[in-house]
């Protein structure tokens, strides 16, 4: 049976005691090591950066590592076993699956459609896109896919317009501000400068509540089976930083400064707002109406992605028992 340290000053006087003799405390000599991944420096992951900044994997028994890597890039280090859980969208993960790469899904950072598809000024109707330059960071991600329905709502097809991939979204961020597009979907922190900028927000998609996988954690069936203790207790430590997302404003906007490097307070509260109203708000479970909208915006170019099963891509048991924590 493991007894834990019931009061403060136990913990601290045995920690101390162990430290000087040189045993590490029970967690540091137990806790496994594994690297999560994240796709995307956005804020859909403040929850990842905050279970890190905080100590939270620790506490919960896991010695964990976050590395930015690219989706692309990502979904062959799960394979290779460089990575133990990966951060992508469902589109990514989709994409994947048809390639017979099997993952599930065991939390989902944002259940819906974060992303508003914004126009210069002097391209800012359908009729003007028709032809135009729209850039997106891949032609798997959930960018990729948060285009095409806003292009759908405007009654434009793809073929209507120039799709160009730019990499991360930064790329994608930095050109439409250049001018060397003409739209793109994005959402904040970018958005806040984008209306500074006089940009045209043509298509809200997070206002419409749809259901998504903008990001969320993916995890190798192979993996999962051989260590679900693990992997419940990351998402143990990602639910409760979720919860310290939504009470803790001044704390998740000094981790937003960390890793994001905005400083400038209003852009912060911009970017709080809209992911704590408008995304967090939804919760975490991973559903699988989520997965089959990804599914379903890729199935016209992907044939073989028609052929998955959504709800075997889901495992909702993790986020269950850390509700119930």
């Amino acid at each position: 049976m493991n007894h834990r340290i019931k009061t403060p000053l136990g913990a601290a006087l045995i920690g101390a005691a162990a430290l000087a003799v040189g045993i590490a405390p029970a967690w540091a000599a137990d806790a496994p090591k594994i690297v999560v991944s994240y796709s995307q420096k956005v804020a859909d992951y403040l929850p990842l950066w905050i279970a890190d900044d905080a100590g939270l994997f620790k506490k919960h028994n896991v010695d964990v590592t976050t590395r930015y890597l690219p989706a692309q890039q990502g979904i062959p280090a799960v394979l290779t076993g460089q990575i133990n859980l990966v951060g992508i969208g469902g589109t990514d993960a989709a994409s994947a699956a048809a390639a017979g790469t099997k993952l599930k899904l065991v939390f989902t950072f944002s259940p819906v459609n974060t992303f508003q598809f914004w126009a210069r000024p002097e391209y800012a109707s359908a009729e003007k896109l028709k032809g135009q330059r729209v850039g997106i960071t891949s032609t798997t991600g959930s960018l990729y896919a948060g285009t095409l329905l806003a292009l759908k709502q405007l009654k434009l097809k793809a073929s209507d317009v120039q799709i160009t991939p730019l990499g991360p979204i930064t790329n994608v961020n930095n050109a439409l501000l250049a001018g060397s597009i003409a739209a793109a979907c994005s959402h904040p922190p970018a958005s806040y400068k984008f209306k500074q900028a006089g940009l045209v927000e043509l298509v809200d998609l997070p206002a419409q509540k749809i259901p998504s996988v903008s990001d969320g954690i993916w995890v190798s069936e192979d993996y999962l089976k051989a260590h679900r203790d693990v992997v419940q207790n990351v998402v143990d430590a990602l639910f409760e930083a979720f919860e310290r997302e939504k009470s803790d404003r001044a704390y998740a906007e000094t981790v937003m400064t960390k890793v994001l490097g905005i400083k400038d307070r209003a852009q912060l509260d911009f970017t709080y707002d809209f992911y704590v109203k408008e995304v967090v708000a939804q919760g975490v479970m991973p559903a699988a109406e989520q997965v089959q909208a990804n599914i379903d915006s890729l199935a016209a170019a992907n044939p073989r992605v028609k052929k998955l099963n959504a709800a075997e891509m889901v495992d909702q048991s993790f986020v269950k028992k850390a509700e119930k924590k």
